[in-house]
C-alpha cells in the first residue's frame, strides 16, 4: 500500500469515456467501446479501463469497486485511522484485538506465502516499518534511522506472524514483548485489492478490463481482440520502459522497486521501504524485482520476497510460492529472468546485461 496523500480516501474522479455513443439508423444507439475510471486508492492512483461493456454494467461495477476500495483503506490502513491501527494498538498494548472479516481472510490467505518465503515475506513487521519511518506519506524520507541498538533488540524479539494466534471469535492475540507483531499488508496490499476488484467487475459481468493500482496491474480479458499490452517501467524511476510484454487473462503484473518509496543511505544511495526481516535493515537485493502470474497475493508477496532474497534467491523463491515468471535487476544493472518470462518479453536496447535463469516451464502460473 502506498501512501502520498494527506488524506487516506478512495474518490472517484471526473470520469472520462473514451469513446462516445454513435447514432445509427432507426435512432437507436451502441454503448462507448471503452470506459475509463480513475481513482485514488490509499493516496495511490488507480485506474479501470473497461472495454466492450454496457454502460450501466460498467458504472454499477465501478461505484462498487470504488466503494470496496473505501472499505479496504478504513480496514487495512496500517498507520492512519483503520481497523489494522486500531488492532496494532491493542497488540502493543497486550489486549486481544477484535478483527474484521477482511483482516482474518488476508491473514489466512498470506500465511502459506510467509511460510514458503522464509519469512522474507511478512506481515507481521509493522513495528520495523515504523521505526525506519516508512509509515509516512511523504518520500523521501528525512529523519534519523533508527539506532543499531534498537534494530538488534528487535531482532532479539522478532516477531512473526506464526505468533498471532487468531481466535475462531475472530479475535487476534499474539505475546505480550516490548517489540510485539505489528501487522502491516503493505506487500500484498495491492494484490489484494486488484484481486477483489476484478471479483466484483466479473459479476457485474465485465469481460474485457485492466486494473492498474499503482503501477500494479491485473487484467481480465482482451483488448480489442487481443492480449492487453503493457510495459514494465525501467528501475530508477526517470522514465523509460525496461521491457514490453503481452497479458492474457486473469495475470497479474506486479513491482517492488527502491526508487520510489525510499531514505537516503549514508553513502549517498538509497534505503527502500522494503526491508529484510533477518537483518532489521533495508533490502539489498536488487534495484527492482517483477512477478507475474495468475495469483495476485503469491505475485505481490514474490516481488517483494525477491527484493530481500537477492539473485541467489530467485529461482528457489519463485518456485516455493509457485509463481513461474520472474525477474530481478540486480544492483550491477544485471537482468535475471526466468525461462517462460523471458519468452513473453521484448527488452528494451538499453536493457542491460540479460542472463535467463532456472528450470523451463511451460507458462505462467
Amino acid at each position: 500500500m502506498r501512501d502520498g496523500a494527506e488524506r487516506v480516501r478512495a474518490r472517484i474522479l471526473p470520469r472520462a469515456l473514451l469513446a462516445t455513443w454513435v447514432a445509427v439508423a432507426g435512432g437507436c444507439s451502441q454503448p462507448p467501446s471503452v470506459v475509463e475510471e480513475r481513482l485514488l486508492v490509499w493516496g495511490t492512483p488507480a485506474r479501470i479501463e473497461i472495454h466492450d461493456a454496457e454502460p450501466q454494467a460498467a458504472h454499477a461495477a465501478l461505484r462498487e469497486v470504488a466503494a470496496q476500495f473505501v472499505r479496504l483503506t478504513r480496514e487495512w490502513h496500517a498507520w492512519k485511522p483503520s481497523a489494522l491501527a486500531r488492532i496494532n494498538v491493542a497488540l502493543r498494548d497486550c489486549r486481544p484485538a477484535p478483527a474484521p472479516a477482511s483482516v482474518l481472510a488476508l491473514l489466512e490467505r498470506v500465511r502459506p506465502h510467509v511460510q514458503r518465503s522464509g519469512g522474507l515475506f511478512d506481515p507481521a513487521i509493522g513495528g520495523l516499518i515504523e521505526m525506519w519511518g516508512f509509515h509516512a506519506d511523504r518520500y523521501p524520507v528525512e529523519t534519523p534511522a533508527p539506532e543499531p541498538g534498537r534494530i538488534q533488540r528487535w531482532l532479539a524479539a522478532r516477531p512473526r506472524l506464526d505468533d498471532l494466534e487468531i481466535g475462531a471469535d475472530g479475535v487476534l492475540r499474539a505475546p505480550c514483548t516490548p517489540d510485539p507483531v505489528q501487522l502491516d499488508f503493505g506487500a500484498v496490499g495491492e494484490g489484494a485489492a486488484l484481486e477483489q476488484a476484478a471479483a466484483i467487475l466479473r459479476r457485474h459481468g465485465i469481460e474485457h478490463a485492466l486494473l492498474d493500482l499503482g503501477g500494479d496491474l491485473l487484467a481480465i480479458g482482451r483488448r480489442g481482440g487481443r492480449a492487453w499490452q503493457v510495459a514494465i517501467e525501467a528501475p530508477g524511476g526517470e522514465g523509460g520502459w525496461l521491457a514490453r510484454l503481452e497479458l492474457g487473462d486473469g495475470e497479474g503484473l506486479f513491482t517492488s522497486g527502491n526508487y520510489v518509496r525510499y531514505r537516503p543511505a549514508p553513502d549517498g544511495g538509497r534505503w527502500p521501504h522494503i526491508l529484510d526481516p533477518r537483518t532489521g535493515m533495508p533490502a539489498s537485493g536488487g534495484l527492482m524485482a517483477v512477478a507475474l502470474g495468475r495469483d495476485p497475493v503469491a505475485a505481490d508477496a514474490l516481488s517483494t520476497a525477491l527484493l530481500i532474497g537477492g539473485p541467489e534467491a530467485l529461482v528457489e523463491l519463485a518456485a516455493a510460492l509457485e509463481v513461474d515468471c520472474a525477474l530481478l535487476v540486480t544492483a550491477e544493472g544485471e537482468v535475471l529472468v526466468t525461462p517462460p518470462l523471458h519468452r513473453r518479453l521484448q527488452f528494451h536496447d538499453s536493457a542491460g546485461r540479460i542472463r535467463v535463469v532456472g528450470v523451463d516451464a511451460p507458462g505462467c502460473r
